[in-house]
Formats: structure tokens, C-alpha cells, sequence
């Protein structure tokens, strides 16, 4: 087919979009913002008749786009290079029969990271430097260069080699396999019922499978392969992070390449309780590889905004509930105290400042269980008669509540109250039980002796109970 040039670049989206197109909103969006198609009125635009590409008259084209011939089974091989040499970034191929594409790419540095989820629509399209997208067919697609290349090579049994850029390669339904080159990778593999083998080479790749991560056998091979069975069938290769996605709900998988790698990204399940993200997998990934020490990552964790947040705003609420009467903190009060507490107020100020308020004054709470309040807050238990007498008795004898409170919750049972907390809280994220008497007690005393919080999440999450429990990191052998 051979086009009117230029083609408006409406008319170049609604070909994009069309449902014949059979193409993912990531690929639109990486084609749009490749080829600016919302802020340029016209394309240069190259068709196909048959197999062979139709250049515009003027001799440039951005776009090839068309239906190649042939029928299932067939197998087509399509030339290209006149359409690369005319500046063509974009490759919009479609068929039924096996087409072979080869294309030569640039031979210069990657733009920026390419860091994509299609499936959440989160492609970094701005950093696509080349779009090649084929239909339905047994394909085979090569790319050479250190562009940032896009392949949307459709269902089928596909196999894709990708030169040296940040690639995404999205891999339709079918019996695909995937090389990649030295660049930080994308391989989103769809469908399920089927085996897909990806050999995602140097760089830190990603590697996005459908379902959830329970839906999946691991079996460790060596070679820094990993072998998972359920849902689909995949043998992935030199991959460092696996993302599951099953409808809005999202889990990864860290593949640590060596032991110290693997004490890194389990911290974050032992003190964020969560997964690791793949950002903070890349970066501290990369800090113990280049000698940093799991020392400073636990800091790192510990001095974390998200780690405090979270215990700063249970805590607040706790004095809400002391204090105040109620439940929780209201979300400006909270940020109030909470911005205090992150830039170095400490939580007896804060309650000191609560006791005083206007509110708490109206609550006109007696001085017996405004104490005891206290207690159960700061402390976690109930008052005793004689520690309970005392408190009153200064008040009666002129200490403001403020003072009170200020004693109370920065005094040194509330601190190995705290300290208690935080053992509990690792060895529910980091073992998923509570812990056990003896074992609590060891860590309390360390920290009493002036272990660090950091040396403390080391014992308890770098514990061989810790590994067989987190299963959101997996060691990789390399070649034995």
C-alpha cells in the first residue's frame, strides 16, 4: 500500500488505536511519544505492498505500517533497510505468517532507563528510541544497536534478539524465546499455557509474568537460571527482579545473584515488611557488589521516611488515644506531629504538647487516669499503685501535665517498651510469628548493651529461619 504523504497524524493514531491493530496501550504510548503524534499535525508514513516497504516520494519516512502478505505458515522475510536508512523509528508490521525481521539500530549510548510495566501502563515512553510491533505469526524479530528499543511482537511463538539499549520486549501469547542484550531490560511475557525461555543477559533485568507469585513452582538451576511452572512455563535466565500481575494487585520477586545480594533485599521484607521495589533492588544490589556494607543498608532502611512514617503515626495515635479519647489522630494533627517527630522532636515532646491542648484540658480527665492513660500508652501495661501515687502526687503538688507526660513516655521502661516493639515487629515481618521469650530477651539485652537497631535487624532477618521464610528473594547459582 502505498500512502498519500504526508498522513495526518490523527489518522496515524487511529490506526494505532484501531482493535485490528491488536496493539497494548503501552505500545500506543510508546509510538505517540516517539513520534510526538499529539503535537504534529502530519507523518511521513511508509506502506507495504506484499512484503516490500513503499517509501513516501520525498524519500523519508517515520513510520512503516501495513499489513505484510501471506498466510499462516508462511514465512515471510521483510526488507527493512532501505525504510532504516530513510529514518524510520517506528514499525508497525502486521500479519498472519511468520514474518523475519532484521534491523541494524544505532550504534550509539542508551537515552535514559527504560523501566516498564505494560500491563500497569507505566512505560517510560519517553526514553523509547525505536518501536517494532509484528502480528500474529511465528516471528522472528532481530534488533541490533544500543537504542532503546520497544518489541510488541504479538501472539505467536516468537523468538526476539534485542541489541545493547534499555529494551522492553512485550511477548504475546505463545511459546516465545527472548534474548536480550547488555542494557536494564524489560520482558513482559502474557498468556498462560504456554513455555517461554528468556536469556535476559547483562544489565538489571525485569522479567513480568501473569497471575500471582503463589501460582508459581520455583526451581533454582544453575547458570543464574530459574525455572517457574504454573500458570505459564518460563526458564528465565540472568534476570535479577520478577514482577506477578494479577489484575491490581502487583508482587515481585527479587533474584539475588549472591549471598550478600540476598541479606540486602530480605531487609526490606524484615523492616519495611514488604517487597523490595525494583529501584531500591538496582540500587542496593549494586551498593553490596561495589563493597558497601548490609550495615549501612539496614540503616539506610531504619533511617528511612517509610520506616518512620509508619512508626511515628502509630504512635501519635496511641497518645490521641491517651490523651484525647479517641482512636486516631486526625490526618492534619497527625502531620503536625509526625513532621515533628521526623525532623527531630522526640515522642515525649509531642506528648507533653497533647496534654496541654484545649482538648485535652476540655476532656477535664482526673489526674488518676490522665496517669493511667499514660501508663497503657507509653508503657503498655496498666499502672502500679506506687509508680501510680507518685505521678499524682507531683501533680497535686503543682507538675504540669506536660511534665508529667514528658517524664512518663521518655523514661527508660517506655524506652525498652520500644525497644520490645521493635523485636516484636521483626519477627512478625521477618519470621512471621511472635517472638519467643528467649529469643526476645537476647535481643533486648543487646540493644540494652548498646547494640544498634541496625545490628539487631541483621541477627533477626540474616537467620536461617528468616531465609526459608521470605520467599520474595531467590538465590541464583552461577556456573559450578
Amino acid at each position: 500500500m502505498q500512502y498519500d504523504n504526508p498522513v495526518s497524524s490523527s489518522d496515524v493514531q487511529a490506526t494505532l488505536t484501531a482493535e485490528s491493530a491488536n496493539l497494548s496501550d503501552s505500545t500506543i504510548a510508546a509510538i505517540n511519544s516517539l513520534l510526538n503524534l499529539d503535537n504534529v499535525e502530519t507523518v511521513a508514513v511508509a506502506g507495504i505492498t506484499g512484503s516490500t516497504v513503499q517509501l513516501p516520494e520525498s524519500g523519508a519516512a517515520s513510520i512503516v505500517q501495513g499489513t505484510v502478505a501471506g498466510v499462516k505458515g508462511d514465512t515471510v522475510v521483510v526488507d527493512l533497510a532501505a525504510a532504516e536508512a530513510a529514518g524510520a523509528s517506528v514499525y508497525h508490521l502486521q500479519s498472519d505468517a511468520n514474518l523475519v525481521v532484521n534491523l541494524q539500530g544505532q550504534a550509539a549510548a542508551p537515552a535514559a532507563d527504560v523501566q516498564a510495566f505494560a500491563a500497569l501502563a507505566a512505560v517510560d515512553t519517553s526514553a523509547i528510541e525505536l518501536v517494532v510491533t509484528t502480528g500474529n505469526g511465528d516471528d522472528v524479530i532481530t534488533v541490533k544497536g544500543d537504542q532503546n528499543t520497544l518489541i510488541d511482537a504479538g501472539n505467536g511463538n516468537d523468538t526476539i534478539v534485542t541489541g545493547n539499549g534499555n529494551n522492553t520486549v512485550i511477548a504475546g501469547a505463545g511459546n516465545n524465546n527472548v534474548t536480550t542484550g547488555t542494557g536494564d531490560d524489560t520482558i513482559i511475557l502474557s498468556g498462560s499455557n504456554h513455555a517461554d525461555i528468556v536469556n535476559a543477559g547483562a544489565g538489571f533485568d525485569v522479567v513480568q509474568l501473569d497471575g500471582s507469585r503463589d501460582d508459581y513452582a520455583f526451581a533454582v538451576g544453575n547458570n543464574f537460571n530459574v525455572n517457574l511452572t504454573g500458570n505459564q512455563t518460563a526458564s528465565i535466565t540472568d534476570a535479577e527482579f520478577l514482577t506477578f500481575v494479577n489484575g491490581e494487585e502487583v508482587e515481585t520477586v527479587a533474584l539475588a545473584h549472591n549471598d550478600a545480594e540476598a541479606a540486602a533485599l530480605r531487609l526490606y521484607q524484615g523492616i519495611l515488611d514488604r517487597d523490595v521495589d525494583q529501584e531500591g533492588a538496582k540500587f542496593f544490589t549494586g551498593y553490596v557488589n561495589n563493597g558497601g556494607s548490609l550495615t549501612d543498608v539496614a540503616n539506610a532502611l531504619l533511617d528511612s521516611s517509610e520506616f518512620a512514617g509508619v512508626n511515628n503515626a502509630n504512635d501519635v495515635n496511641d497518645l490521641y488515644q491517651a490523651l484525647l479519647g479517641r482512636g486516631a489522630a486526625d490526618d492534619a494533627g497527625s502531620s503536625v506531629w509526625t513532621n515533628l517527630l521526623a525532623n527531630g522532636g522526640s515522642l515525649a515532646d509531642v506528648a507533653a504538647a497533647i496534654s496541654v491542648s484545649a482538648e485535652a484540658q476540655a476532656l477535664d480527665a482526673s489526674n488518676g487516669t490522665f496517669v493511667e492513660n499514660l501508663y497503657e500508652a507509653a508503657l503498655g501495661r496498666e499502672a502500679d499503685e506506687a509508680g501510680l501515687q507518685n505521678w499524682v502526687s507531683q501533680l497535686f503538688n503543682g507538675a504540669s501535665r506536660a511534665d508529667i507526660a514528658q517524664a512518663i513516655v521518655g523514661s527508660a521502661e517506655a524506652g525498652s517498651k520500644a525497644n520490645s516493639d521493635f523485636i516484636d515487629s521483626l519477627y512478625q515481618s521477618a519470621l512471621d510469628r511472635t517472638a519467643d521469650d528467649a529469643g526476645k530477651a537476647h535481643w533486648a539485652a543487646q540493644l540494652e548493651a548498646g547494640a544498634s537497631q541496625a545490628d539487631v535487624a541483621l541477627g533477626i532477618v540474616g537467620s536461617p529461619e528468616a531465609a526459608a521464610h521470605i520467599d520474595n528473594v531467590v538465590v541464583l547459582h552461577g556456573q559450578v
